[in-house]
């Protein structure tokens, strides 16, 4: 089985995935997972009905991942907030309405949380912020 192959039934698999998971790109790691396991097993070929019991097999299985905490397609994990943030900003930061890019260094960004109750801001490792 080609590369090729492998990664556009990937792709099938996650658009499916995606709703479960939250994030494409989660649902394409997990599915790539699934499709790799399968050609190490041996099988030549996927079919459909292959890809729909793998489909149904991961749906089973709850999602272990970090939570995000979303706003506008921008995802900030909530143990950062967590650790980052005092429990009254945490609690502030949950019921914000927007979140921005303050400032922005090679590897890291600003984040402020618009609440009503004010702005609140948090340094994020970009590597971890999903839809920067």
């Amino acid at each position: 089985m080609s590369k090729k192959s492998i990664m556009k039934q990937a792709h099938k698999l996650a658009k499916a995935l995606v709703e479960k998971v939250g994030d494409y790109m989660i649902a394409l790691k997990l599915a790539l997972k699934k499709i790799w396991a399968m050609v190490k097993a041996g099988r030549k070929r996927m079919t459909q009905g292959a890809l729909k019991n793998a489909f149904y097999e991961m749906i089973k299985k709850p999602y272990n991942g970090p939570k995000f905490f979303w706003i506008d397609g921008m995802g900030v994990p909530e143990w950062l907030m967590q650790k980052n943030l005092s429990q009254a900003e945490y609690d502030g930061a949950r019921q914000a309405y927007d979140i921005h890019v303050r400032r922005e260094t090679e590897k890291a960004s600003l984040l402020r949380f618009e609440t009503n109750f004010g702005y609140i801001d948090m340094w994020a490792p970009k590597s971890v912020i999903k839809g920067f």
